[in-house]
């Protein structure tokens, strides 16, 4: 059995012209990676290994996710494969994870997590928003094989946060 828990990063801030990966999270996406991290569900996900986008914004969501003790920071690395938009990466990133690891998650970005969440699950997500996590189980002992995943829970924070 393998699970993935995909984790879009928060809302970024536009306010200053920098490069793309460089952008940090605005003041909602702050709170948003705080909130998300709080959630039991999310606390009961008990990562094996955690991997993350490098870019600034990924890596502050991820930190609140650490602030907030879902896991450790000695399980995170970071791969420029995840700082992906289109899913190829990312696919083939997990595609080569370690196969000691039973229980991931990744921190990334979108058009990516949506299509590769809607290719190898088994419930369509029209889109997974800004800090919105997705968790598949896969009844499969390698990570090549995972397709037709089960969704065990999808959390979006505007249909959580009043």
């Amino acid at each position: 059995m393998k699970s993935i828990t995909f984790v879009r990063h928060a809302k970024s801030s536009w306010e200053f012209q920098l490069p793309d990966q460089k952008r940090p999270l605005n003041k909602r996406g702050l709170f948003d990676s705080q909130f998300m991290s709080s959630l039991d569900i999310v606390k009961s996900v008990h990562p094996e290994a955690v991997f993350c986008s490098p870019a600034k914004r990924t890596r502050e969501t991820c930190r609140a996710f650490i602030e907030n003790a879902v896991f450790e920071e000695s399980i995170v690395s970071y791969s420029d494969q995840l700082y992906d938009f289109s899913g190829v990466h990312l696919e083939a990133f997990i595609k080569e994870i370690d196969p000691k690891f039973s229980k991931v998650v990744i921190f990334g970005h979108n058009h990516a997590l949506t299509a590769v969440v809607n290719q190898i699950g088994d419930t369509p997500i029209q889109n997974i928003s800004t800090c919105g996590i997705v968790k598949l189980n896969f009844n499969t002992h390698t990570w090549r094989s995972c397709s037709d995943g089960t969704l065990e829970f999808k959390l979006f924070p505007k249909k959580l946060i009043p």
